[in-house]
């Protein structure tokens, strides 16, 4: 029982500071969202941003709290939980810089952004990361 309690104490700490990242990224992406949508002039409805966010929070929430359980388990020194969170926000990043470029017309090539993360491209060049939309008529 002592066991169970320590380490239930020790996940709980693990996993707060990363559910307050998770949730400051998720509300970014929300504001950018909306902030998209209006400039856009698409229609912004209360119940469905917000059912959207919700649904996402829970998502990503259980993600963390797995992996931040998992890492208190295998005593991993706050390995898991780091890159599992990092995840996350590369996600919720990518999907709020495609937010802001979306008004202007462009948008982000996630394939070419994971190839120069990743290192496979050497030859780095903007224009191949973010390019502009192509628009249907």
């Amino acid at each position: 029982s002592l066991v169970f309690a320590t380490f239930l104490a020790e996940s709980i700490g693990h996993i707060i500071p990363w559910l307050i990242v998770t949730f400051c990224v998720i509300l970014c992406d929300l504001v950018v969202g909306l902030r998209k949508s209006i400039m856009m002039g698409e229609e912004v409805r209360f119940s469905s941003a917000c059912r959207r966010t919700i649904g996402k929070c829970v998502s990503y929430f259980m993600f963390v709290v797995m992996v931040a359980v998992i890492d208190v388990a295998a005593h991993g020194g706050e390995t898991i939980d780091k890159y599992a969170c990092l995840l996350v926000c590369f996600i919720e990043g990518c999907s709020i810089i495609n937010n802001i470029l979306k008004p202007k017309g462009m948008s982000l090539d996630i394939k070419k952004l994971i190839e120069i993360i990743i290192g496979k491209r050497l030859d780095v060049n903007l224009n191949d990361v973010v390019k502009e939309d192509k628009k249907d008529g």
